[in-house]
């Protein structure tokens, strides 16, 4: 898989692969090229977070619709990013993706992050830089993720 045996990473890798069988493993691939993913992406993914592949088939399908969906992304950023690839869409990505969108709808935010740093930050962090500042025109928003 091109993972040198004394990188960090062939570890995880070796994990991945063992955790999964030769069928699972082809239906992975499969769902990659399915969402527009080459084989090199697909390798490029493996080699920098192998337990990507440890993720369910509809919690990568869903995360990568929803990244494309935005607009601001395109196939190359997921392969740039795998890591966003092992998050929740539910409880994490749809609501900072929503109170980004809010804010950047209203011109409230001078530049509009990069998602993969934007998501990547703690819920914590998160309100703190996006949400409390702004809390008039997100703070249900905000009020909504942490009920559900």
């Amino acid at each position: 898989m091109g993972i040198d045996r004394t990188s960090k990473m062939f570890v995880h890798a070796i994990r991945a692969i063992s955790l999964m069988s030769v069928e699972n493993w082809e239906v992975k691939l499969e769902l990659f090229k399915s969402l527009g993913f080459s084989e090199d992406d697909i390798l490029s993914i493996f080699r920098r977070v192998p337990l990507v592949f440890s993720a369910s088939e509809r919690k990568i399908k869903a995360i990568t619709q929803l990244f494309l969906s935005t607009g601001k992304c395109d196939i190359s950023y997921v392969v740039k990013n795998p890591d966003l690839l092992c998050c929740s869409v539910e409880n994490k990505f749809k609501p900072q993706l929503r109170v980004l969108e809010v804010l950047e709808s209203n011109n409230l935010l001078l530049k509009m992050p990069s998602l993969a740093p934007a998501c990547r930050i703690t819920d914590k962090k998160f309100y703190e830089k996006y949400v409390l500042p702004y809390s008039n025109e997100v703070g249900e928003l905000f009020v909504v993720k942490k009920a559900s």
